[in-house]
């Protein structure tokens, strides 16, 4: 293998591993989320919100075995701690979250067209077409007029 191949593959892994940490992050936020909304006791939020953290973790699996795939190792992931997670956000700020994440991986699905890489082009559509579900879901959470910022703070 040449070294700009070698290269190319440890930062292909590399980026990756980052997408994987993202999701792992992604699924806590979620299960965070959902254990507030199960307090106010709307069943289809909370259940909208634990499709959204089985997602992830589907997501942080499908890309683990493209990273052992290419011969590398996915990062070794710890449960996040209550204390390392921000405070609540809204259900706006979750809005925008999921449009940020659409959008990039739109991006690393135009990396792997651009690549040829046709095992990360079919992974990073499913991943795409996962978070356009995820954002139709934050947008229906937007509209509504929960915040669980407020709601934590008055069970708490």
């Amino acid at each position: 293998m040449s070294w700009i191949a070698a290269a190319s593959q440890a930062c292909l892994e590399a980026a990756l591993n980052a997408d994987i940490v993202q999701e792992m992050t992604a699924a806590e936020r979620y299960l965070r989320l959902g254990q507030l909304v199960k307090q106010l006791h709307d069943p289809e939020v909370y259940r909208q919100i634990a499709l959204c953290a089985a997602t992830a973790l589907s997501n942080a699996t499908a890309l683990a075995a493209e990273v052992i795939a290419l011969g590398g190792v996915p990062p070794a992931l710890t449960r996040v701690g209550p204390g390392q997670l921000p405070a609540p956000k809204s259900f706006e700020e979750h809005l925008m979250e999921a449009r940020a994440e659409l959008a990039h991986y739109r991006g690393r699905l135009e990396l792997a067209k651009r690549f040829g890489v046709l095992r990360l082009q079919e992974l990073f559509r499913v991943i795409v077409q996962s978070k356009r579900r995820h954002l139709a879901h934050a947008a229906a959470l937007a509209s509504a007029s929960l915040d669980p910022r407020r709601e934590s703070t008055e069970t708490g």
